[in-house]
């Protein structure tokens, strides 16, 4: 693949930001059929740091205790179900809702992704082998206490993180926070304990906010969005915090034009030559459809991104189509000749 292609910023060919609209840039972690999560981008950090850093943020929000808050997207507060707390107009957390955004903020558990209850929490983090049984060893300890089917609530290196500790404790309206009170209920044997495991603590993570964003029936703009992608969203935001997508466009994007050489049957691929000579071959990724109408010899126009070598078709405009074959020529009709046979005149016989 040559990389000397005639490119021009797709920017250039962008639309004017729609007004009134607030934006946003980050990598795509959850895609959906209702919504679309990024992670904004942040500083490298230890995910002990990450973990400790998200709570403190997720405490200085001052969210209520709501039930089954945080449970339809990781990191996200939400409205909840019919419970305590529940009011149908405010957002908040519920226990493993709370432990979920801490989690998610360091890459332990996919941001945006649904939150069962907490016993389903160690049931997955177990599964994925991030957890063992039995508390942490300080000084780097982070240890998750479930009693299961009832609360969870966790410690960041000494510290206490939750709604709740059994102490009364935090947050005055219930909701989650630092736990500055002694943690009793650490000490109970009703409590099971979980710590993360060593070898994941001592990796490092990228510290930024998770967004997500309803797509309200604009889910024909997300179409070809894979995780992975680096996006920048346009959206809306009401008056309950919910946001909601209206225009996506790809970081790094590039345009480039030529004359479709090659098609490959499903349209998973397509290659173009472009006026200088250059081949460049793209995937359509999981949008095949992007291929569906091209021929070879259309001139088209794609805007692409490229990660780790590929070229991957955002969307593709055929210029000018390839040229019809001309009709055949129609074939003369042949003139009648006179009959040769007689010589004499009309009218008479030889």
């Amino acid at each position: 693949m040559l990389a000397c292609a005639l490119t021009i910023p797709a920017g250039a060919l962008a639309r004017a930001p729609a007004p009134g609209l607030r934006h946003a840039k980050g990598t795509v972690t959850l895609t959906g059929w209702s919504s679309l999560t990024i992670q904004t981008a942040g500083r490298r950090m230890g995910v002990i740091n990450a973990l400790t850093t998200a709570a403190t943020a997720v405490t200085h929000q001052d969210y209520p205790y709501v039930w089954a808050g945080g449970h339809a997207e990781a990191g996200v507060a939400s409205l909840g179900s019919r419970g305590p707390g529940y009011t149908g107009r405010r957002r908040g957390y519920d226990c493993s809702g709370a432990v979920a955004a801490v989690l998610s903020a360091a890459s332990i558990w996919a941001a945006g992704s649904p939150v069962p209850n907490d016993a389903g929490v160690i049931r997955q983090l177990l599964q994925e082998r991030l957890i063992a049984r039995g508390p942490g060893t300080p000084p780097d300890e982070v240890t998750l206490y479930d009693d299961p089917g009832v609360h969870i609530f966790m410690n960041i290196d000494g510290r206490f993180f939750g709604t709740s500790d059994g102490g009364g404790g935090g947050n005055p309206k219930g909701g989650a926070g630092w736990l500055d009170d002694g943690a009793p209920d650490a000490l109970s044997r009703t409590y099971r304990r979980f710590h993360i495991l060593p070898s994941v603590l001592r990796d490092r993570t990228s510290y930024g906010h998770s967004l997500t964003f309803q797509l309200a029936g604009a889910a024909g703009l997300t179409a070809g969005t894979q995780v992975g992608d680096r996006v920048r969203i346009g959206y809306s935001e009401d008056r309950f915090g919910t946001m909601t997508l209206r225009t996506v466009s790809y970081l790094g994007a590039v345009t480039a034009a030529g004359t479709v050489t090659a098609i490959t049957p499903g349209g998973g691929s397509f290659a173009i030559q472009t006026a200088s000579g250059a081949t460049i071959a793209f995937s359509t990724g999981i949008l095949p459809s992007l291929a569906s109408d091209l021929e070879v010899g259309d001139q088209v126009a794609v805007t692409y991104t490229r990660r780790s070598g590929v070229a991957t078709a955002r969307a593709v405009t055929v210029t000018a189509p390839v040229p019809a074959p001309a009709p055949p020529a129609p074939t003369p009709t042949p003139t009648p000749t006179p009959d040769a046979g007689g010589t004499g005149a009309p009218g008479t016989f030889g």
